[in-house]
């Protein structure tokens, strides 16, 4: 063993800090974006925003027409007819009276939380409000929220109802604890407090108040039986013919499996469209928003500092390296932008079908393709898409669903994946529900189409669409 030192040559590719902020900028959508640009503005001093001048400014509105005073005399007339008339209202008293009160005792926070907008009931408030609503005990109220705090989304209980017992301490009573579970299982919705699907379905029937023998047998005897559609095997078990079966299972059906999904809010998504794509004399035109983002610069005064400090080159150095940050982030923004509008522009001529006839004339596109139409890497493509929507003449869609796999057909062309899942569920929506559609009967029907595609390609595609099985789907 010794040692030595040698010396070595080779190539190694590194990434710019440049390329790296502009990957981390093309992956922003508009308000991530905005945010960025927040962030660079409070932490680089170098970096401005352009105020847009007076001259380049929207001209004002024009000065509304003049109005005679007699015109002026009579609008007023109306106002004070309608205010007649809203005055002689039961209830207007009330607002006149609290129209009139100082400016000191008026609540401001009040009538600031009366602008916005509640938060929407969840389906545990909805029950504890009902709760304490009933003429209940104390101990028995503090159990029943304990036990609506132990449901899930569904309305069915977590944890078994012994085990809740347990977990609330030997304090609560076994009588209490029974009058609870009873009252939060009379509450609205019905099935809420349930074990499982079976006790859900079944506390439901028994709030009817009607005799429904046959479904009760069905639930607790051939559940599985119905969720597979084996609808002859419960009419011989039961001995009770297929009309009555039907009629029962249209009951069944009737009740909600879930029924705490009804008091789920899943927030609602602002989908802002950073391309917008117009028909505009019989040309489609892109555009990419840019009235949301704010015009950027390098601040003057930085550029004045940075001439002024020549003999201090720690206070130079700091300068420029702020300005070359503030400059890499201009370039990145337009590089950005620059590239969805490229991308965007190739989607809508490769997809101009799509544009003048609407989804059913949509193609199979791979990134691929778009990449090799503009020029750049297929990851540039994946990253400029993600999550950035266009507005098109036949709606808001996700830049992503424009690229699909597809099936190649008889003349060669590539038929789109959305297309055969909507050719697929033409077929079993017009199919004769007596005797529906197998997967191999629907590869017939596609492959005499024109489409060469194997019967596992259709069952997958069936069931991404969550279309049930043939058996399943079969109505006697």
């Amino acid at each position: 063993m010794k040692l030595e030192l040698t010396q070595k040559l080779q190539q190694q590719q590194i990434l710019a800090p440049q390329m790296i902020l502009s990957m981390e900028i093309l992956l922003l959508t508009n308000p991530e974006l905005e945010n960025r640009i927040q962030e660079e503005l409070m932490s680089n001093p170098a970096l401005e925003i352009v105020e847009p001048h007076p001259e380049t400014a929207e001209p004002p509105a024009p000065a509304p027409p003049a109005v005679s005073q007699s015109e002026i005399e009579r609008q007023e007339a109306e106002v004070f007819a309608q205010l007649e008339a809203f005055q002689n209202l039961p209830s207007f008293a009330s607002y006149e009276s609290r129209a009139r009160r100082p400016a000191q005792e008026s609540d401001d926070k009040f009538e600031a939380l009366a602008n916005v907008a509640g938060k929407p009931e969840g389906l545990g408030q909805y029950l504890i409000q009902q709760i304490h609503l009933m003429n209940l005990p104390p101990p028995v109220v503090e159990i029943a929220e304990n036990i609506i705090n132990n449901l899930d989304s569904r309305g069915y209980l977590l944890f078994p109802a012994e085990e809740i017992k347990s977990s609330l301490g030997p304090d609560c009573s076994e009588d209490n604890f029974r009058r609870a579970l009873e009252a939060v299982r009379g509450l609205d919705p019905p099935g809420v407090g349930a074990r499982d699907l079976q006790h859900c379905l079944i506390l439901q029937l028994e709030r009817d108040g009607h005799e429904y023998a046959l479904e009760m047998a069905i639930i607790r005897n051939h559940l599985e039986d119905l969720g597979r559609n084996k609808l002859p095997k419960i009419a011989r078990d039961l001995g009770r013919t297929m009309e009555e079966i039907k009629e029962a299972l249209e009951i069944i059906t009737a009740l909600r499996p879930a029924p705490g999904r009804f008091y789920e809010h899943p927030p609602t998504l602002r989908v802002l469209p950073e391309v917008v794509v117009e028909k505009v004399e019989g040309k489609f035109e892109v555009k990419v928003d840019e009235e949301s983002l704010p015009q950027l610069n390098i601040s003057e005064s930085c550029r004045q500092l940075l001439r002024q400090a020549r003999g201090d080159p720690e206070v130079v150095k700091f300068i420029r390296k702020r300005i070359e940050g503030a400059q890499w982030l201009i370039q990145a923004i337009r590089q950005r932008q620059r590239t969805i509008y490229d991308i965007a522009k190739a989607i809508v001529e490769y997809q101009k079908d799509f544009m003048e006839n609407g989804p059913t004339c949509l193609r199979a596109m791979k990134m691929q393709t778009i990449a090799d139409l503009i020029g750049v890497h297929i990851s540039t493509i994946s990253r400029a898409i993600k999550g950035k929507y266009v507005q098109t003449p036949w709606g808001t869609f996700e830049l992503r669903y424009f690229f699909t796999g597809g099936v190649e057909r008889s003349d060669g062309q590539l038929e789109s994946r959305r297309n055969i899942y909507r050719e697929i569920g033409d077929l079993i929506q017009n199919e004769d529900k007596s005797q529906p559609l197998s997967d191999s009967d629907i590869t017939r029907i596609l492959r005499g189409r024109g489409l060469d595609i194997a019967r596992r390609t259709v069952t997958k595609y069936r069931e991404q669409e969550r279309i049930p099985s043939s058996r399943l789907r079969k109505q006697f």
